[in-house]
């Protein structure tokens, strides 16, 4: 053999073989995990010498991919890389033409709902793997996604439910109807993570999706999985003072959150001092939560909205749930008027601490003074739910409810030739809201609602004083009572508009009618040989007027950039001034590799509406008023940023954000003013208006899947306020204002039938006022004149200069369920304060004069509570 051979045959060996040239046939092997297609081409140049030509102005090679092809026929496996890109490929000489192919659109829409009950599904999502598009479907369960003509089939999920691949081909004009099985009725459905990571990329930033699971993972206090308790337990929320009922968010005050219960607003969202909800959880579908970004369709509040959603109604079957417990009953049934055509559902809860009175609140004296007291609640919900046609529904809605309070205190009951002394104070205080939707949709990109809704929220106080001497006949007779109201009509037209999978219009007005009877007052005095004195006072209302306008727009911006940007107006008139502002609303969401994304958003809200507080804490006493010429609405401006991680196998999320809001014209009582004797007609005189800030961070790790579940949320915050001629004019920390919140929730589930649950809250102590002095008291005859030589406490000292001690709570709950032939049962055996920590509800200074010493006495009102709870569902 003669050399030129032999270094011929060593160059063939020694070559790499894509040098000789592919073809159709070669065998390619390509592993890639979520990297962009330039870089897949990229690596097949680099392996087999196969080069791709393309325009990026046509072709876009940025979307990420994951690719595990192994030993596979180029052209096949080019099929596998392209296709769903719609990315036609062509071999021009030694190259591969790249080019898009362009099809004709089409859309499909419809609804997507409960396989069991036909009840929608709210935030349900829809996905196109093929076009790496979808979309979620709206508050009434109803959904538009445009595709591509050659789309065969769409993925269809929920959480807690099946999910489901829907065939698209050949659907024509009319509206689709997607089922969803519950998880625990049939077999998984394996989907893979790119499918449910890229769907996971159409949820709406800044909204906080409080699910059933979420609900069920808190304790069950007194037998209720309450939905209000799991938005508490969240980053950037407290709940107030044990035993308060306030929702503070981001250091806002309880008025500043907007509570819509099916649209309607609720001015007060708590039972008996905060241990129950006004909703009835067993009547909830979905809660959706905001506290940064809000979206341009809601406005009126500064600092957080709470959109609660009732069920429609089984449309298939009759069944219902019963429940007894040691301090309330409840029931709920839902069924179908007409099967597939009409439902409706109806629950009520009642407590009846009232019927236990004789062992929990009365109490004897030794010398025979009786002291009576007893508190319970009721509520009850109706909802009907009609189809008229394919394009058209129907819900209508009721709710109402009420607290009530009484104390007696009766003296010389018992005892022979003495006075004979009663005193009855009665306190009620409720909601009525009622709610009436149409659902249209114009066509398979547009969809309306118009709502009418009436909303009142009232409190109302009696007392009554009898005194009569035995040996006399004079007798004092006192009747005094006290009322106010809320109300608000509303009429508005909600509309969304779906071109395509990049876009989500929302658009929409409204116009709302607010009237305000701050305060009413009568007085009698009945006294024996008198004529009756009748004084009435502060009859007066206010009425005011508030129109809105309102455009957002859901925008993927780029695939790994998505955005909602929208613009809020309203005007308001209230005796003869009218107020009118722009709110801009702006979020954004990037995602990053592996599973990171970044968030950050920048919201406009503006108020008309005050609650003005008497004291350090929140009570159904608070007066709702108006904006007037003397005190201007409230403003807010809030930035917010953070980042976020969901891990491969979404087991575990991660959050950690930050926020800086501030609030202008807020409102306090002027220094020293007393709120007694105070006339509700003159309100605005006693006022000053300021300045607000809340700044902080939060942080959150939840484990959302297995047999144990739960979240650690943290949050550091600051809230502070300022008014002129208050604490000097300079900042002071506000009494929402608490610097560390930390909250643990835990879900055990033991075996099939055990549910074990436990939260505990830890939170820094509130800022307080106390005096830095006393001194002797002269009389002068003025109305708030103390006696002479009474000690008279300085409150001349900073504001909000001292704080409580720490307050912390561990609330915990088993349950037991088994399921029956018809039905299930189940017992809940609950501790709210298990280790009775006692937690101030509000304070007092006592002064000793035997120690001559002046202390400040801590009252709780909330110890341990015990509980058992019997309940069924049928």
């Amino acid at each position: 053999m003669s050399l030129g051979k032999i270094l011929l045959g060593v160059l063939f060996i020694c070559l790499p073989g894509q040098v000789f040239g592919w073809d159709w046939r070669t065998k390619v092997t390509v592993v890639l995990k979520d990297r962009p297609l330039e870089e897949v081409c990229g690596l097949l140049e680099k392996e087999y010498g196969i080069r791709f030509s393309y325009s990026r102005n046509i072709v876009d090679l940025s979307r990420r991919i994951t690719v595990n092809i192994h030993n596979k026929p180029l052209k096949k496996a080019l099929e596998e890389i392209f296709d769903p890109y719609n990315i036609r490929f062509a071999r021009i000489g030694e190259q591969i033409v790249l080019t898009e192919i362009k099809h004709p659109v089409y859309t499909v829409s419809g609804y997507v709902q409960d396989i069991r009950t036909g009840e929608k599904l709210i935030g349900a999502t829809i996905y196109s793997p093929r076009q790496e598009a979808g979309t979620i479907t709206n508050q009434y369960g109803f959904f538009s996604l445009t595709l591509a003509r050659d789309t065969s089939s769409l993925w269809v999920s929920y959480i807690g439910y099946v999910p489901q691949r829907l065939a698209v081909k050949g659907v024509g004009k009319s509206q689709v109807s997607v089922v969803l099985t519950p998880k625990n009725s049939l077999p998984e459905i394996v989907v893979t993570d790119s499918v449910y990571a890229r769907s996971q990329t159409n949820l709406l930033t800044g909204r906080m999706s409080v699910s059933p699971a979420d609900v069920k993972s808190m304790p069950r206090l007194l037998g209720e999985a309450d939905v209000m308790r799991a938005i508490v337990a969240l980053p950037g929320v407290s709940g107030g003072i044990d035993g308060g009922g306030a929702l503070n968010v981001r250091g806002g005050s309880p008025d500043q959150n907007l509570v819509l219960l099916d649209g309607t607003p609720v001015f007060s969202a708590s039972h008996l001092f905060g241990i129950f909800s006004v909703f009835n959880p067993d009547i909830v579908k979905d809660a959706a939560f905001y506290k940064g970004a809000f979206p341009a369709r809601y406005g009126g509040r500064l600092s957080s909205v709470v959109d609660i959603s009732l069920k429609d109604g089984d449309m298939k079957q009759y069944h219902g749930e019963a429940a007894i417990g040691l301090i309330a009953a409840k029931a709920m049934v839902e069924g179908p008027i007409k099967k597939d055509k009409t439902s409706f559902v109806v629950s009520g809860r009642r407590s009846y601490t009232d019927l236990l009175e004789d062992n929990l609140f009365n109490s004897t004296s030794e010398n025979g003074d009786e002291n009576r007291a007893y508190v319970y609640f009721y509520d009850a919900n109706l909802k009907v739910n009609h189809i008229f046609s394919e394009r058209d529904r129907i819900h209508f809605s009721v709710y109402t409810g009420q607290d009530k309070l009484v104390l007696n205190r009766a003296s010389g009951v018992s005892q022979q030739d003495t006075v004979y002394e009663t005193t009855k104070t009665r306190f009620s205080w409720g909601n009525y809201t009622g709610t009436l939707r149409w659902n249209h949709v114009f066509n398979p990109k547009l969809f309306a609602n118009t709502t009418g809704n009436y909303s009142q929220y009232y409190f109302y106080t009696d007392y009554s004083y009898n005194y009569k001497p035995v040996s006399r006949e004079d007798t004092i007779k006192l009747f005094g009572k006290y009322y106010s109201r809320m109300q608000d009509a509303v009429i508005r037209m909600d509309l969304e508009y779906r071109p395509g999978p990049n876009h989500t219009f929302k658009f929409g007005g409204g116009a709302i009618t607010h009237i305000f009877t701050p305060g009413v007052s009568r007085f009698e005095d009945k006294g024996s040989g008198e004529k009756t004195v009748d004084t009435s006072y502060g009859a007066g209302s206010t009425v005011g007027g508030e129109v809105l306008l309102y455009a957002e727009d859901e925008w993927k911006v780029l695939p790994s950039l998505q955005m909602n940007i929208g613009l809020h107006t309203s005007g308001f008139l209230v005796q003869r001034t009218f107020y009118g502002t722009l709110q801009p609303r702006l979020g954004a969401i990037y995602r990053l590799p592996k599973n990171w994304s970044l968030k950050a958003s920048y919201t406009h809200m503006t108020q008309y509406l005050h609650l003005l507080t008497s004291g350090g804490i929140d009570s159904p006493t608070d007066l709702w008023v108006p904006s007037t010429g003397k005190v201007r609405p409230m403003y807010s401006r809030q930035a917010s940023a953070g980042v976020f991680k969901t891990t491969n196998n979404r087991m575990y999320t991660f959050s950690l954000e930050s926020y800086y809001k501030i609030m202008d014209h807020v409102i306090e009582y002027k220094e020293y003013t007393p709120f007694i004797n105070t006339s509700p007609g003159n309100w605005d005189d006693k006022v000053v208006s300021g300045r607000g800030r809340s700044y902080g961070g939060e942080i959150m790790l939840e484990k959302k899947k297995g047999t144990t579940r739960g979240w650690i949320g943290y949050t550091l915050s600051w809230s502070e306020r300022r008014f002129p001629g208050v604490n000097g004019g300079t900042y002071f920390p506000y009494k929402y204002d608490r610097r560390h919140d930390l909250e643990l929730v835990l879900n055990q589930r033991l075996g099939k039938h055990w549910d074990l649950s436990a939260s505990w809250e830890y939170t820094s102590g509130l800022p307080l006022t106390l005096p830095t002095g006393s001194y002797e008291g002269v009389g002068d005859g003025s109305p708030y004149d103390f006696p002479d030589n009474v000690p008279i406490l300085d409150w001349m000292g900073k504001r909000n200069q001292y704080r409580t001690q720490s307050m912390h709570r561990l609330d915990i709950s088993a349950t037991y369920s088994k399921k029956k032939k018809w039905w299930v049962k189940s017992w809940t055996f609950s501790l709210y304060n298990a280790y009775n920590q006692h937690n101030p509800f509000f304070f007092v200074i006592v002064t000793d004069r035997k120690k001559q010493e002046r202390y400040l006495s801590e009252i709780s009102i909330l110890p341990i509570l015990p509980s058992v709870t019997y309940s069924v569902k049928f």
